[in-house]
C-alpha cells in the first residue's frame, strides 16, 4: 500500500510542471521598430512625426531601448528599460503593462489601462 501511494505521489509530482504558464512570447519583438501612429483620446498636431521615436527589443536580455529624435516623448522615456511579463503582456518596473501583438511588420502595443478611467486608453503602432 505504501509503495502504491509513493508511486502515485511520484507520478503526480512529476506531472506538475512549474512552467505550465508560458513565458512571455516575445521572440517576434526582436529588433528595431519605428513608431508610426499613436491612437488615443488625445490630440496631436497634424504634422506630428511619430517616426522620430524608435524602439529596439533585445529579447535575450528582456530589454527595450527607446530613442526619441524629436521634441515629444511617446511610449516610454529615452533609454533602456527592462521588461518582464507573461504570454502577450509586457510589464515594466513602474507597474505599467502593455499588451503586444505582432502581425508581419506591424507591432501593436496597447497600454493596459485603469478600468475606472475612461480616457486613458492608448495604442502605439510600430513598423519594422
Amino acid at each position: 500500500m505504501k509503495l502504491r501511494f509513493l508511486v502515485v505521489l511520484s507520478v503526480l509530482f512529476l506531472a506538475c510542471d512549474p512552467d505550465d504558464e508560458p513565458a512571455i512570447a516575445d521572440a517576434a519583438l526582436e529588433g528595431e521598430w519605428v513608431l508610426s501612429q499613436v491612437v488615443c483620446y488625445c490630440g496631436f498636431e497634424p504634422d506630428t512625426d511619430f517616426s522620430l521615436t524608435k524602439v529596439v527589443f533585445d529579447t535575450d536580455r528582456d530589454l527595450v531601448t527607446v530613442t526619441h529624435d524629436g521634441g515629444y516623448t511617446f511610449f516610454r522615456e529615452s533609454g533602456e528599460h527592462f521588461y518582464g511579463g507573461q504570454a502577450d503582456r509586457l510589464g515594466f518596473s513602474d507597474n505599467s503593462v502593455y499588451r503586444f501583438e505582432v502581425e508581419g511588420s506591424l507591432l501593436t502595443l496597447t497600454f493596459q489601462d485603469s478600468t475606472e478611467i475612461a480616457d486613458d486608453e492608448v495604442t502605439f503602432l510600430f513598423k519594422r
